[in-house]
């Protein structure tokens, strides 16, 4: 019998993915965390991460150029809402 098993080899690799890649992502880590579709039972820790991490992966791949077609005053709301975020999560500990 032969049987196919995946070894992870724990190396870091790098990819390329496209807007409409993160645009799924986002939208599926984005299903995996609304109550509606949870009922009360609510999100799990690796939900809730796997939400996080797209989020993070979508903010990564905005690059200089792109945030420099945003205006000064555009730049200065996002800086203040993620600073605000940064915020909640080092009070949370």
């Amino acid at each position: 019998m032969r049987v196919t098993k995946w070894v992870d080899l724990g190396q870091e690799v790098e990819i390329e993915i496209g807007a409409d890649d993160i645009r799924l992502a986002l939208a599926e880590a984005f299903a995996n965390v609304t109550n509606d579709r949870l009922g009360e039972e609510g999100p799990n820790r690796a939900e809730i991460a796997y939400t996080l991490n797209s989020i993070g992966a979508y903010l990564k791949a905005m690059t200089a150029e792109h945030i420099a077609l945003l205006t000064s005053a555009q730049r200065e709301t996002i800086k203040l809402f993620l600073t605000e975020q940064a915020k909640r999560y080092e009070e949370s500990k």
